[in-house]
C-alpha cells in the first residue's frame, strides 16, 4: 500500500497466511516489489517481496513458500494472527525437502532494520518486509507499525531422499505445533 494513503481499520490485515507447494504457484497476479535471485542449498532460488508479503521459490528442489496477508490456496496452508504473543511452527514435507518454519511475534523495536537483509522493501514508515538468506534457510521480518509488531520467521530447509525412495517409517507428517492448519478450501472461506 502506498505510504501516503493510510489504510482504514477495515482493511488492516489481522492474519498472515503461509502456503507451501512443490509446484510453482500462480505468480502472475502478485504485486511484485523486488526480486532477488540467489542460491540456497546449492540450488537456484528466488526471494521476492510482494505487495502482500513474500514468495520464496526453489524450483529444482520442489519448494515454494507464499506468505500473504490474504488467504492462500496452496497444497499446505497455515495462518497466524498478527500479534506479539504468537509462537508457531509449521512444516512442509516436499518430495525432496523438509521445511520447518517458526513464526514469532515480537515488539516492533526488535526489528533489526533492513541493513543486514538480503532483500528489503519499505512499504511505509516503519513498515518493512525483509529476507535474510543463509546456507540452509532464511529469516524474514514483516513489520506492522499499526500493531507495534515485528513478525519474525525462521525457515530451515533440509534435503532428504525422495518420497519414492523412503520407507514408510521415514515419511513425516505435516505436524503443526500450536497453530491452525487450513486446506485450500478452508482458506478460501476467509477471503475478504
Amino acid at each position: 500500500m502506498p505510504e501516503d494513503i493510510p489504510h482504514s481499520t477495515d482493511d488492516r490485515p489481522t492474519k498472515l497466511y503461509f502456503g507451501y507447494a512443490d509446484t510453482t504457484p500462480e505468480l502472475e497476479t502478485l504485486d511484485v516489489k523486488t526480486v532477488h535471485p540467489d542460491t540456497l542449498l546449492e540450488s537456484p532460488a528466488v526471494f521476492t517481496v510482494i505487495g502482500e508479503s513474500h514468495y520464496v521459490g526453489l524450483p529444482t528442489l520442489g519448494f515454494h513458500e507464499l506468505c500473504s496477508c490474504r488467504p492462500v490456496s496452496l497444497e499446505t496452508a497455515y495462518e497466524t494472527p498478527l500479534s506479539t504473543d504468537v509462537e508457531r511452527t509449521f512444516r512442509f514435507d516436499g518430495d525432496t525437502l523438509l521445511a520447518t518454519t517458526t513464526v514469532s511475534g515480537r515488539p516492533i523495536d526488535a526489528f533489526p532494520g533492513p541493513e543486514a537483509a538480503t532483500v528489503a522493501f519499505r512499504f511505509g514508515p516503519n513498515a518493512w518486509t525483509t529476507i535474510c538468506v543463509d546456507e540452509a534457510g532464511y529469516e524474514t521480518y514483516h513489520t506492522y507499525p499499526e500493531y507495534g509488531l515485528a513478525l519474525y520467521t525462521e525457515t530451515n530447509l533440509r534435503p532428504h531422499a525422495s518420497r519414492a525412495g523412503r520407507s514408510s517409517d521415514e515419511l513425516t507428517d505435516d505436524t503443526v505445533n500450536e497453530t491452525t492448519a487450513t486446506t485450500p478450501q478452508q482458506t478460501s472461506e476467509h477471503t475478504r
